[in-house]
């Protein structure tokens, strides 16, 4: 079995790489501090700087983004000139990773004087500030998050999100083509990038380069979005059930019954994991939807092959007890 537990884990990121987020969300503009853009981001909790221009400094931790919303600015701009010096000389002296003005509030003069002595980077946006921290805990999750790549397709196939592997040349993009044909929908072909975004939950997504594209032996690459428009795809699903296809001949005892629920570990997530063997006329189409609906029945609180063993124990028990 291939492991897919090792994860490149992006513990950091560059204020530089929040600036420059090509998805202009933020729609970040750059006030003081250019020399710091270098500075590192280590952890992805967003921190509102209130109680550390109330004087406990030691709230401040220097490896967050610092927020600084309406109350924080119209604080400042209440007190008198020198003491906003002292209080912002002591708080950039903590060395914060960057500083957010929320709402396109003016900076006072102090703020930025301050951060353009230490670096450190001081910018701007017009987002309210519950917009902001929202976009920016998304961002850091997914950039900061364990991450790995696993050859396969994902799909989504009646609201699952289907990760199929198995071998070069088993027909895995063949399988999933038909399934695009009867309306499902491709998140990725060949290369799928694995993000763990809780400690339970895995997202799958495409890299850019091979987005909507798959690799059909005999017909080379095609664009699936263009083919059949853009609700045959989408950018990023949550990973539900993992199913493998593999020869049949090299499964010694192909499952019958389906009692026991096998799990693959993918970075340190136990997913749902499925083996269906490959034989020639075989439906695997047929055979994947109706995976993806028992697992839909499953999570529900339905599971056959539990229930018909208990029946089988109780006709079992009555026969035994008459």
């Amino acid at each position: 079995m291939i492991n897919y537990s090792d994860a490149t884990l992006e513990a950091t990121i560059e204020v530089k790489d929040l600036f420059e987020n090509p998805d202009k969300k933020f729609e970040l503009k750059l006030l003081a501090g250019e020399k710091g853009l270098s500075r590192e981001i280590r952890d992805p909790h967003i921190q509102k700087l209130g109680l550390v221009l109330a004087g406990e400094f030691h709230y401040l931790d220097p490896y967050r983004i610092q927020i600084l919303g309406k109350k924080e600015i119209t604080y400042l701009q209440s007190l008198k000139e020198e003491i906003q010096k002292v209080i912002l000389e002591k708080t950039v002296e903590r060395s914060p990773s960057c500083l957010i003005i929320s709402r396109g509030m003016t900076s006072p003069k102090t703020l930025i004087d301050a951060c353009n002595r230490h670096d450190i980077p001081l910018l701007s946006s017009p987002l309210k500030t519950s917009q902001l921290i929202d976009h920016l805990n998304q961002f850091l999750k997914d950039r900061m998050a364990p991450t790995t790549t696993v050859h396969g397709v994902l799909l989504d196939v009646f609201g699952v999100g289907v990760l199929i592997l198995g071998k070069s040349g088993i027909g895995k993009s063949e399988c999933a083509l038909d399934l695009i044909i009867r309306g499902h929908r491709l998140v990725s072909d060949d290369v799928i990038k694995i993000i763990q975004t809780e400690p339970t939950t895995l997202f799958g997504t495409s890299f850019n380069l091979i987005q909507n594209l798959m690799e059909i032996r005999g017909l080379g690459i095609i664009n699936i979005r263009d083919l059949f428009g853009v609700e045959a795809i989408r950018k990023r699903k949550k990973i539900d059930l993992v199913i493998e296809l593999v020869d049949w001949l090299s499964i010694e005892k192909p499952e019958r019954l389906g009692l026991d629920q096998k799990m693959l570990k993918i970075l340190n997530v136990d997913m749902p994991f499925i083996r269906i063997p490959v034989t020639p006329g075989r439906n695997l189409t047929t055979i994947i939807e109706v995976a993806a609906r028992n697992h839909i029945l499953r999570a529900s609180g339905t599971y056959t092959p539990k229930e018909l063993e208990e029946q089988l124990l109780k006709q079992m028990k009555e026969e035994n007890n008459g």
